[in-house]
């Protein structure tokens, strides 16, 4: 007899003995990834017929479990379920495959549209804007210098600079934080996504250290603001800067 918590991830052009054990467990990783409360979603086994990758999940966790799927599609979905079900997806666009999830003898909870996802044109604009991180990299020979900066989220932006600006930054490398003004060239690839292909720095500057705490308290110590009149500031500055 099925269980009720089980949930299965079909891939409709594989089956258990065609998929390569490399791809299965790249798609065991992101749906691991997908359904969350790791700790208590379980791999039980490959079912025939198409590739259906069968999980059950513990008594505890399968209302968060599926609402967490409910959600993808949700404006307030989470970064990590969203980046997720976009890996599945594009996984199986490549695999040109599409696939479903359902509990077994169900209805579908969450279909992947795979190789029927609609194809966006690509678009490229140049765009004024700053980048914030830390300079790992620096150095070359042409007059157009290449400069990576390693943010908070741990992407690396592949700037360049001119020879001048490159001494300049060529002091803040692996030191502390900055941010840099210029131009970029964005694009926007066939899944919709933004990327930064290249930025041309043009200026920059060292970014504050200061504990939030230093800073939040001088604010209320200014006359005149509204933080004093908030129960925990440091919570609102940190919401203000999404960082919940």
């Amino acid at each position: 007899m099925e269980t009720p918590n089980a949930l299965e991830f079909s891939i409709d052009i594989f089956k258990p003995e065609t998929i390569p054990m490399s791809r299965l467990a790249e798609y065991m990783g992101e749906l691991a990834a997908l359904y969350g409360s790791e700790l208590s979603v379980h791999f039980k086994e490959i079912r025939t017929g198409s590739a259906i990758l069968k999980a059950v999940v513990e008594e505890s966790a399968t209302e968060a479990v599926e609402s967490r799927l409910r959600l993808v599609h949700d404006v307030a979905a989470p970064d990590d379920l969203k980046k997720a079900y976009q890996n599945l997806n594009g996984m199986l666009r490549s695999d040109k495959a599409v696939g479903e999830i359902k509990h077994p003898q169900g209805a579908v909870i969450l279909a992947f549209p795979g190789r029927d996802t609609p194809v966006q044109k690509t678009y490229r604009v140049k765009e004024v804007g700053v980048l914030d991180g830390v300079v790992i990299r620096i150095g070359g020979k042409d007059n157009t210098v290449p400069v990576w900066l390693k943010d908070l989220d741990g992407t690396i932006h592949k700037c360049e600079a001119n020879s001048e600006m490159a001494r300049e930054l060529i002091k803040k490398y692996l030191s502390s934080p900055i941010r840099v003004t210029g131009q970029g060239d964005w694009l926007r690839g066939e899944d919709g996504a933004w990327a930064l292909e290249k930025f041309k720095i043009s200026g920059w500057e060292s970014l504050d250290e200061k504990p939030i705490a230093d800073i939040v308290n001088a604010a209320r110590n200014t006359k005149g603001n509204g933080w004093n009149e908030l129960d925990d500031p440091i919570k609102e500055h940190l919401h203000i800067r999404g960082s919940d």
